[in-house]
């Protein structure tokens, strides 16, 4: 288990600048400006997690908390995700019944709700979780029953009430959020059947929030992912490191190198906080079981290419 923002400032505040500081604050700023620096360094464990999500006519929504899926499983079975070059593939050309990358494909551009609600025109509702943010508005583009694009703006109020607009969409196109205290929830109200129905869910440092959105199989109600997380910043001190305090510390010190413009030794601080996250890495177990692709392996649908370079449409479908 690591350490927390706070006993990690402990740790490291003697080497923040070129005399170490006192100050939480400080120290909290030089944590993440190093967590910032060796975050895409290496693809750390550290940064990847397990998360369930669940399915919505047929898709899924992935929180901006996370960058890419690493793994999938519907049920105990695992299942291949469809890359980028087989979204752009032609669908009419190829069979796509064929493909190794059938189970789980990319809904196309980016979507701001986590599902959409079809059944009627709608009031869109903001809910907060937390008091602090009451007042916090947010501005949405919405298409309204007639097709016409409007700008609203919602502000919420005391939770658990819901604020609502006063126009009747059928669409959201894009939201601007500012950081928050808590989580904001977002609800589609139905006049007609005066109920309302959850469509997203923005975290605290979710600001002007878009997500990726996949298809899944049929039968899915729920998926489990391993996927990597998108940097933010920590900012509540019981809040886990995902850096040993070794790496920190020499993070740091290249920090402080970088800053007196000392560029060859800022490259060797850069590397040993590197290499002590390697090595803390090298007794733990990586999750491996997603479908195997073998180059030059005997079943055709397997193939990535003889040489590993870029696939081609044999590579991926077994007949046309």
């Amino acid at each position: 288990m690591g350490d927390t923002l706070k006993e990690m400032a402990e740790l490291v505040k003697g080497f923040v600048g070129d005399s170490g500081v006192c100050s939480y604050e400080r120290a909290f700023k030089a944590i993440n400006q190093a967590r910032r620096l060796l975050w895409n360094k290496r693809a750390w464990n550290s940064q990847e997690e397990y998360v369930q999500i669940c399915c919505v006519n047929d898709c899924f929504t992935l929180p901006n908390r996370y960058e890419q899926i690493k793994l999938a499983w519907v049920g105990n079975e695992s299942v291949s995700l469809a890359d980028e070059w087989f979204n752009a593939t032609n669908a009419f050309a190829l069979n796509a019944d064929q493909s190794c990358h059938r189970l789980i494909t990319e809904v196309g551009g980016k979507h701001v709700l986590f599902r959409d609600y079809t059944t009627h025109f709608y009031r869109l509702g903001v809910m907060l979780e937390s008091a602090e943010d009451i007042g916090v508005t947010l501005t949405f583009e919405v298409q309204d029953q007639y097709d016409t694009y409007h700008t609203i703006k919602v502000t919420g109020v005391n939770p658990p009430e819901l604020a609502q607009s006063d126009l009747l969409i059928k669409g959201v196109r894009s939201v601007a959020k500012p950081a928050t205290k808590g989580r904001v929830r977002i609800y589609a109200y139905d006049t007609a059947l005066e109920a309302q129905t959850l469509i997203s869910v923005y975290q605290p440092n979710d600001v002007n929030p878009s997500f990726r959105r996949f298809k899944a199989p049929r039968t899915c109600e729920c998926i489990t992912l391993y996927a990597s997380k998108r940097y933010f910043d920590l900012v509540d001190e019981q809040e886990l490191v995902e850096f040993i305090p070794d790496s920190m510390i020499y993070a740091i010190l290249a920090l402080n190198s970088r800053d007196n413009r000392k560029a060859q030794e800022f490259l060797m601080n850069l590397d040993l906080a590197i290499k002590e996250q390697e090595k803390e890495m090298t007794g733990e177990e990586i999750p491996t079981s997603a479908p195997i692709r073998f180059a030059n392996y005997s079943r055709a649908e397997n193939l990535i290419g003889s040489d590993l370079l870029s696939p081609s449409a044999n590579d991926y479908f077994l007949y046309r």
